[in-house]
């Protein structure tokens, strides 16, 4: 990505649009897992009888219940959501470490520096996106009278807004910027420094065996890392609201909660879909990436 010896400098329009582009693609392969991710993660809440008994039992219950359809639910938020927060976490974190490296400013402290921020400020404005995909995705597993059969990504948006006030729109805000923080570093940096040390020690050319190895390296990094703030953002944005009044108070509290009820081990709930979801989604996201890159490059910056 980033770490290549030599490469082309793209403007910032050209790395947003292609991190954007690149993360629709990948949701479209990945979507499934995203929707099975949640499903587990919510399974058991405060200690009562889990939905599922395992990860195979999941997929069983959701093709009996909900068809192939309910492995789709929610993909047009996750699409929209795509297009805000992979386009600034990965558009700006290229152009940023770019600009660094023509400066001579690239070292591992100011990459992750730039890496967290970026992250921070893609999570915050896409927190909206965030909650309808968290709602639409997890809606049938819900009794019929409590779910909220948003019908897509604009009227999940409108009635949140409607029912839940502007601040309902960034419910779970500072688990969501946490997990982003945690996931830029994990992920961009991993999958940068997996590049260079491939190229470096094991001579492998820059291509598509290189680009598929990194982003694996990069997915089991990321997912390990981020998963208990997934864990909990999920359980803030999916929680009931009852006369305007929420389930949890906050970040610590639905922590606390979770642990106590559930067991420390509970933060990895639902990691096999989170990992199935990441390394693949990771890969493919990466494989887009370069792919675009290399496109762009030949027809649009072929004077270099």
């Amino acid at each position: 990505m980033s770490n290549e010896k030599q490469k082309n400098v793209l403007p910032f329009f050209a790395n947003f649009t292609i991190a954007g582009l690149s993360g629709m693609g990948a949701s479209v392969f990945v979507h499934p897992l995203e929707v099975l991710k949640y499903r587990m993660q919510l399974s058991g809440e405060k200690g009562t009888t889990s939905d599922h008994k395992n990860s195979f039992h999941a997929i069983i219950n959701m093709a009996k219940k909900e068809k192939l359809s309910g492995f789709y639910k929610g993909i047009s938020a996750n699409f929209i959501r795509q297009l805000i927060f992979t386009s600034t976490r990965v558009g700006c974190y290229t152009t940023l470490i770019d600009e660094m490296k023509k400066r001579g400013q690239s070292n591992v402290i100011n990459n992750a520096i730039a890496s967290m921020s970026t992250g921070a400020f893609a999570a915050f404005i896409s927190t909206p996106t965030d909650i309808a995909v968290v709602r639409m995705t997890a809606d049938g597993r819900l009794p019929t009278e409590s779910r909220r059969n948003y019908k897509h990504v604009f009227d999940a948006l409108w009635k949140i807004r409607k029912d839940e006030g502007i601040t309902g729109l960034w419910r779970g805000t500072a688990a969501t910027v946490f997990r982003a923080m945690t996931a830029n570093v994990t992920q961009l940096m991993s999958y940068d420094a997996a590049k260079v040390y491939m190229m470096d020690n094991y001579k492998m050319e820059n291509g598509l065996k290189l680009h598929t190895v990194s982003s694996m390296i990069s997915g089991i990094v990321y997912s390990i890392c981020s998963n208990p703030m997934d864990v909990l953002k999920t359980r803030i944005q999916q929680q009931k609201i009852v006369d305007g009044k929420a389930e949890y108070s906050g970040l610590v509290e639905v922590a606390s909660t979770l642990v106590k009820t559930e067991g420390v081990t509970a933060l990895w709930k639902g990691w096999p879909f989170y990992y199935l979801r990441v390394a693949p989604g990771t890969v493919l996201l990466f494989i887009f990436m370069e792919q675009l890159k290399k496109g762009y490059e030949e027809h649009f910056m072929k004077v270099l």
